[in-house]
């Protein structure tokens, strides 16, 4: 087998300070015995010490395939060695994970503008030899530990309250030492966890990292391409009972709901096949449906509609974990005090005006001037962080007050939560980067995520199907449609 080195580029990222595209850059990699090198950079980075207080970062991890067994051969998350990460100049620094999954590489001092090219060198605990290897990167913002608010001081749409009240509820570092015990602590007519909610429950206070948007169509395929034919099958089965397998014909659409041009379209471009055995197929984005795949014109940067195993499954096998409800509303609004229905923005305004120029492409953007989600209720979902400019505000930009995009609208963000149903034994774990040979995931939070498939899932935000109350930050109207997506997508966290 050929061995392959592959750089799997997660683009189309935009911040907070900045609130405009990060272009995010890296370089083919080289492998010399147990060391990977690649070179990095991005735009508009940023490390600040006032007002939110916090930096962006790429979450970089490795991936590896042995070549003995030739295509039918697992990528297998690679360990890192515990010495060994480096990355060149004064810009930048590497943080290792305590886990060993992969690093954080972000700014090593104060300061907001690009990242200058840089050299990383990742060493892994084994030697390459003859593995192909892939390299990934997500762009994250660390969110500070701190005190926040749940609940925006109402207390229909099931809010979060203080208790039998309506005023929101303040986390702070007594609450999350103690738990918050028992849903009539949190929510005015009980509607949260059976089980009481201890300290090892991630209700928000200690600090974490959160993508910058919800998961792509780019990312999805890139995750695609990493699995078996067995596990391949799985997340076709599990997206829709009544899609093609991986064997069908090249063009077949995995994924497209909804279709004509409102959403991505993830095809097969190359189908799996079986001879002695059975090899995996290559998937690819044709967003313009026109054969000819991965161009700038096939909506990478869409984000994707996933049901929540293949949801769950994409975070195990990034090293990441699925947010909680109360996380969502901690980097939605940071330690400021709520206002009734406000979205993530921190704001009630909401103007849907919109005219879309080079629909689908990286350079997707609006010529108006809307605030926030401008596709809410149309059923179009645009490329993330496409209402951040160079001249946006947060209000205009949809930004978070952490600096992360399209936790208002977009797709419906999925959370750990809901109504009457025991999520109390979620924890703080993140994913291991493998999945079973099935294509479930392992390990995300949880010690059998297969128990947290139904019924534990609550969607905050809204999504481009959906204009509304149910859009603000503390509403908790609508639990997880399981099998029927509903515009359901999201993004992951890493506790750490």
């Amino acid at each position: 087998m050929k061995k392959n080195i592959l750089i799997i580029l997660i683009v189309f990222f935009a911040s907070y300070t900045r609130t405009f595209a990060n272009n995010l850059i890296m370089g083919t990699p080289s492998v010399s015995g147990n060391s990977v090198t690649f070179t990095i950079k991005w735009d508009n980075s940023w490390n600040v010490t006032t007002g939110p207080s916090n930096w962006d970062a790429v979450w970089v991890f490795v991936k590896r395939q042995s070549c003995v067994n030739g295509a039918t051969s697992p990528w297998v998350h690679a360990e890192l060695s515990t010495s060994g990460q480096s990355v060149s100049g004064s810009q930048l620094q590497v943080d290792l994970v305590t886990d060993n999954k992969g690093v954080f590489i972000r700014r090593n001092t104060p300061g907001i503008g690009n990242i200058n090219e840089a050299t990383v060198t990742l060493t892994l605990a084994t030697a390459v030899g003859a593995d192909n290897i892939g390299v990934y990167g997500i762009e994250m913002v660390n969110i500070p530990q701190g005190q926040f608010y749940i609940g925006d001081g109402r207390g229909d749409m099931h809010c979060f309250t203080e208790g039998g009240t309506d005023a929101p509820k303040l986390i702070d570092a007594t609450v999350q030492s103690t738990g918050l015990g028992a849903a009539s602590n949190y929510q005015k007519q009980s509607l949260g966890s059976t089980g009481n909610l201890l300290s090892t429950f991630p209700i928000g206070y200690n600090r974490f990292y959160c993508m910058k948007y919800e998961i792509t169509a780019g990312q999805y395929v890139a995750f695609l391409n990493s699995l078996s034919y067995k596990q391949q099958l799985r997340m076709q089965r599990d997206y829709n009972s009544n899609t093609t397998p991986p064997t069908s014909l090249a063009g077949t659409q995995f994924h497209c709901w909804p279709c004509s041009n409102r959403s991505a379209n993830i095809v097969i471009a190359t189908p799996a096949q079986s001879v002695t055995q059975m090899s995996p197929a290559v998937y690819a984005n044709d967003f313009d449906n026109d054969g000819v795949y991965n161009e700038d014109e096939d909506g990478l940067g869409l984000p994707v509609i996933l049901n929540v195993k293949n949801f769950f499954a994409f975070l195990d096998w990034a090293a990441i974990r699925p947010m909680t409800e109360f996380e969502y509303e901690k980097v939605c609004r940071g330690p400021v005090t709520p206002t009734v229905n406000e979205y993530a923005w921190g704001s009630t305004d909401l103007f849907r005006d919109f005219d879309i120029v080079d629909r689908g492409k990286s350079t997707e953007n609006n010529r108006k001037n809307g605030l926030g989600p401008t596709n809410s209720g149309t059923e179009i979902l645009f490329r993330t962080g496409m209402f951040a400019t160079a001249s946006s505000d947060r209000l205009h930009a949809g930004a978070t007050y952490y600096g992360v995009l399209d936790m208002t609208g977009g797709v419906w963000e999925s959370c750990i939560g809901g109504w009457n149903v025991d999520y109390s034994t979620f924890t703080t774990a993140n994913g291991d980067g493998n999945l079973y040979e099935s294509g479930e995931s392992m390990n995300n939070g949880s010690t059998d995520m297969a128990e947290w498939i139904s019924n534990r899932i609550i969607i905050k935000g809204g999504g481009a199907n959906w204009q509304g109350e149910a859009m603000s930050v503390s509403a908790r109207n609508w639990t997880s449609f399981d099998n029927y997506p509903f515009y359901q997508g999201g993004r992951g966290v890493r506790s750490y």
